[in-house]
């Protein structure tokens, strides 16, 4: 299998119109998480939608966060992190953690393993270490060993964001 170099922002074509290719992202469905961390006693939270897995053996996660986040400035190689995946009745969880403001004031948390908050209404928690960043185009992709899991809710639906969206899928049965 041949291997490629990684493409640099300065190799790829200046044509692309960036609204559209943020609607082309758009219409790949994916689910919602509420990354969250505790900093010396500070907690901080976000919304993403950039989650996966990566590995079974080891067991590795990634998501993605704007460089100049300051959830970012917060983690460092070796710090925790807990990817809380949240349910179809968790939209308002989600517009919480994407704006801002009193997060931890208006959820029910437990502190988990390194401290990191767990939503006790999410429907499944990672809670994770990081092991290494890398910088690519202005995000920062986190991956992170997993250290420990749990699932809350065994009967609840994801929340999905399509379309620039959050949704409820459809059950075809």
């Amino acid at each position: 299998m041949d291997k490629q170099a990684p493409v640099r922002p300065d190799q790829v074509s200046g044509d692309i119109d960036q609204r559209e290719l943020r609607a082309i992202f758009g219409r790949f469905a994916t689910g919602v998480a509420v990354v969250t961390t505790n900093v010396g006693g500070e907690l901080y939270g976000m919304t993403v939608n950039s989650f996966t897995s990566l590995s079974l053996d080891p067991p590795l996660v990634l998501f993605c966060v704007h460089s100049r986040s300051s959830f970012l400035a917060a983690l460092d190689v070796g710090s925790t992190f807990t990817v809380n995946i949240l349910s179809e009745q968790q939209t308002d969880i989600s517009t919480l953690f994407a704006s801002g403001s009193d997060r931890f004031l208006k959820v029910n948390s437990l502190p988990g393993l390194g401290r990191s908050p767990v939503l006790t209404a999410a429907l499944a928690y990672l809670t994770c270490e990081v092991v290494r960043e890398v910088e690519a185009g202005d995000h920062t992709i986190v991956i992170g060993r997993v250290a420990d899991i749990g699932l809350l809710h065994r009967d609840g639906a994801p929340l999905v964001f399509f379309g620039g969206a959050m949704r409820k899928l459809r059950s075809h049965r």
